[in-house]
Formats: structure tokens, sequence, C-alpha cells
């Protein structure tokens, strides 16, 4: 059985229309069940904010191309963290697995069915927790590419990704055990594997700081010695780096992703046994934590950008 998708949407129109009409133009799309869910206002939304809800409502209510649509309109406003922690926790509770993608996330052709065979396979694999269907534009070694398609590291993909009931359950979002996990330098260290700030960001989601369910969700990987799938050509694109969305930053910019899967000319190997891999890794760690051993190609495209900021010719994040 397919994996039913979860598409949460909110206030943006384009980006929202994108999404869909990507999704429809998967090849699995006419056999799969889509959730659409769009959260409520805020208490101070101005009119035109109004409006946008209202529109994106409108197109969610028009889809057409699946198997069945079925819509989730919350009245009142939960969060970005709380709706896709509580539409994720109700499909897979009844369905066993789930496959989501966010209103800014464009996906080619190939990634249900990339989706729904990682699902399939590597569901009795325990160490595997989350699938992401998006790669950062890292330089793996081709001693590695020339065998896989995948590899495993300990930070998740909130860029479409899939996960199991059994994975998703027990999460203590509140993370009781924070005051003793803040007071162990090993246990941060061991965390920060993902990526250089981590514990922080953690520390930020806890404070009230930011709004990021994902950070306590790679915390419950973590807690479980768990592993992150990621593709070493990614299955979708952000198109929501235009300051329009919650957490736009320059990290995750459209010049850091990784090329997308052609199935023309690239490979899908499902290697059955995945190993992590300490040199992939490290290129990983590297990346999110902006050491000075990044690529001299990703440090010029980010000088570059912080100059047009600093010049007035570029947005700043937002």
């Amino acid at each position: 059985m397919l994996a039913h998708i979860a598409l949460f949407v909110y206030n943006r129109p384009e980006h929202t229309r994108r999404t869909i009409e990507a999704l429809k133009n998967n090849t699995l799309a006419s056999e799969s069940t889509i959730h659409v869910f769009a959260d409520g206002a805020k208490n101070d939304t101005p009119t035109e904010g109004l409006k946008k809800i209202a529109e994106v409502r409108e197109i969610a209510s028009k889809i057409e191309g699946f198997k069945e649509i079925l819509l989730h309109f919350s009245n009142q406003n939960n969060g970005c963290a709380k709706s896709i922690i509580n539409g994720v926790t109700s499909i897979v509770q009844k369905y066993g697995r789930v496959i989501v993608v966010e209103d800014d996330i464009e996906t080619i052709p190939d990634f249900l069915s990339f989706m729904n065979r990682a699902l399939d396979k590597y569901e009795t694999d325990k160490r595997i927790w989350t699938i992401g269907g998006m790669n950062v534009d890292i330089k793996l070694p081709e001693k590695y590419t020339s065998k896989y398609d995948l590899y495993l590291v300990h930070r998740s993909c909130s860029w479409g990704w899939a996960t199991w009931a059994d994975r998703w359950k027990d999460i203590d979002w509140e993370v009781k055990d924070a005051d003793r996990f803040f007071s162990s330098p090993k246990a941060m260290k061991r965390f920060d594997r993902g990526g250089e700030g981590m514990s922080q960001m953690l520390r930020d989601q806890l404070e009230g700081k930011i709004d990021a369910w994902d950070i306590v969700w790679d915390y419950h990987i973590f807690k479980h010695n768990g592993y992150c799938i990621r593709p070493v050509k990614s299955f979708t694109r952000n198109i929501g780096m235009d300051g329009s969305g919650t957490h736009y930053n320059d990290e995750c910019s459209s010049d850091a992703q990784a090329p997308l899967f052609d199935p023309a000319k690239d490979s899908l190997r499902l290697e059955p046994h995945l190993r992590p891999n300490r040199e992939v890794q490290r290129i990983f760690y590297n990346y999110w934590s902006d050491t000075p051993k990044l690529s001299s190609s990703t440090k010029l495209k980010r000088g570059i950008k912080k100059l047009l900021r600093q010049w007035g010719f570029m947005k700043q994040p937002q």
C-alpha cells in the first residue's frame, strides 16, 4: 500500500500552486491519497493576510489528480510546529507511514516513487528513522558515490521526507530530560554530529526563541541511536527562499541545494545494508558547521550574497 501524503499549507498561494502541481506530476500521484492540512489565521492577521489564507484553501479545495483528497482545515492557528506534529501523528497512527511535504517544496516526478520504495526497503532496519528527499550542495567522494546513491547522517531532512509509525511514536516534544542532556558536554557533542549548533538549536526551541519541531525530532532520533537517510541527488527543491516562509536562512538558500535526480542518467540503488561512512559524515558535518573546510565555491557564493545584502541589492533573510 502506498504511503499517504501529508501536505501542510498556510498563506502562500503561489508556492502552494507550484507544490501541488509538482506533486500531481509524480508518477504515483493518481494512486496516492493526499491529506491537506491548512492552519488557521492568527488573531492579528491583517485583511490581506486573510485573503491569502482563503486563497490557499480555495486552491486546496480544487486539487485533482490523486486517488483521494482529504482536507483538514483548522479554525484556529496552531503554528507551524504544532500543525505538523498533529498532522503527521494523525496519519501514522492510522496508516503506519507517511510522506510529508510543506507548501514550498517542489518535488520531481520520481519523488513519491523514491519515498515509497525506501519506506518498503528500510522499514525493518531499525537503525533508520527517516528518509529525506533533499541533499545539500556538498561534494561527496567519488569512491562512495560510485557505489551508493544514499548515505546516512545524524540530521533529518524536512524538505520532503517520510517515516514510520513505530519511529514517530512516543516522542517527548517537551524534552523532559533537557536538564540532564545540557549538563553533559559529551552528550551535546554527540548530538552535534549532524552539524555544529544542533544542541543550541534545541535549547532555543525549548526557550521559545524559534519554532522548529524538527530539532526535537532529531533529538528523539539521537536518543535512539538512529540515522537519517539522504540521497546523493535531490528529489526536491525549496522554492520558498524569498523571505516568505517562517524558517528562511542563508544556510538553506537555493544555491546550496544539490543537483536534482535525473532518471535518464542517474541510478537509484537502495542498498539493503546501508552503513554510515565516516568521510561522508565529516563532509556533511563541515557543511552544516560552516567551517573553513567548506568548498571554495560555497564560500564564494555566501560571501557575494553577504555583500549584496549589505549594499541593499538583496533582501535580508527573514
